[in-house]
């Protein structure tokens, strides 16, 4: 059950940190072999599969469709934020400790499509969310696990990622079929590391909707981030080495007034870009190559490779490359790997042929 968490205190200083590094939580490709066999067969994420051509409407035939669809998030306000699938895989687990963790994927299901992460009303279409939970090993009553989280931004022609990761720095207690419920105040091992992802994405998901609307899901991250930093549990450091990854530095450079550039794009790049594409293919792209040009002179004038840049990247490779096959220059192309050197091959192999 959860515990109290403290009283939030303030908010670290910004900071940028260097490049990830492979071993950093990234976007959780290739996943797991025993993932990969235990998915859904109807994920919330199926439409991702598809080529972006694909999930992009003609223009003409579909532009009273577009239109009814782009009215939907106001018709179908919800008050809570998910739509989410979780998945507990318990391979790795003895199977006399099976039993034990039974519960926790409907646990966690009830838990992440009944609580509101905001303080108001969510206004929009759900958020297509996939959560899974990899047991890895067990000590006392202490589990060790592995966390991949998947949401996008439900657009008319297909949703759109805004984060993909995998976090295997975590271990938490759990009671068999224990009442979970979101307490942000309160530090608790099983439930703050999701929480605090699932913030930060919806955070990600209301900037796509609104210019700077993710302000209060990043500020109650923090929150979360700030108690668990006070109790020294890994992966939430205030400080690092260079080369080092924290979760605070990612939460704090989305908060940070310098970092508004970035998030800029991320509300153009999902308005002016995507939902153009159905209506004007050539001016989307126009725009895309605009807005790159100008995420590339906000990280030129960073002192140091930036957490949220590459955590973006990591979400928006795959649609980026689907998205300027057969028309990226060799100016893009160099443009991308720049901004992206950690997917600089995939850029140069997909979109230099």
């Amino acid at each position: 059950m959860p515990t109290s968490r403290g009283k939030p205190s303030e908010a670290p200083d910004s900071r940028v940190v260097p490049e990830l590094a492979p071993s950093f939580p990234t976007a959780p490709a290739p996943l797991p072999e025993e993932l990969r066999a235990l998915q859904s067969p109807k994920p919330l994420f199926l439409e991702l599969s598809l080529p972006l051509r694909t999930r992009v409407m003609k223009p003409r035939a579909n532009i009273a469709l577009l239109l009814l669809s782009l009215l939907l998030p106001c018709a179908a306000a919800s008050a809570q934020e998910l739509q989410a699938n979780v998945r507990v895989l318990t391979d790795a687990l003895p199977p006399e400790h099976r039993y034990d963790v039974a519960t926790l994927e409907q646990d966690l299901q009830l838990y992440l499509t009944t609580q509101r992460f905001g303080d108001a009303p969510w206004e929009h279409l759900p958020i297509p969310t996939e959560l899974t939970v990899i047991l890895t090993g067990r000590s006392g009553s202490l589990y060790s696990a592995r966390l991949v989280l998947q949401m996008a931004v439900p657009l008319p022609n297909g949703p759109s990622p805004v984060l993909q990761l995998t976090d295997d720095q975590w271990s938490f207690s759990y009671s068999r079929g224990a009442f979970l419920s979101y307490q942000p105040l309160r530090y608790d091992p099983l439930l703050s590391l999701i929480d605090f992802y699932v913030l930060l994405g919806i955070g990600l998901v209301a900037d796509s909707y609104t210019e700077h609307g993710g302000t209060g899901y990043y500020r109650t991250a923090c929150q979360i981030g700030q108690l668990a930093a006070a109790q020294r549990v890994p992966g939430f450091e205030r400080f690092v080495n260079p080369g080092e990854f924290s979760r605070m530095l990612l939460c704090t450079e989305l908060l940070d007034p310098s970092f508004l550039p970035l998030r800029r794009f991320l509300w153009r790049y999902h308005n002016d870009v995507l939902k153009r594409l159905p209506l004007d293919r050539s001016e989307a792209l126009q725009t895309l190559d605009s807005l790159l040009s100008e995420l590339s002179a906000f990280k030129a004038r960073l002192a140091q490779p930036s957490v949220a840049l590459q955590f973006l990247f990591n979400a928006k490779y795959r649609e980026l490359i689907e998205l300027l096959s057969g028309v990226a220059t060799p100016e893009l192309i160099l443009r991308l790997r720049s901004l992206d050197p950690k997917h600089g091959t995939e850029y140069e192999r997909l979109l230099g042929r």
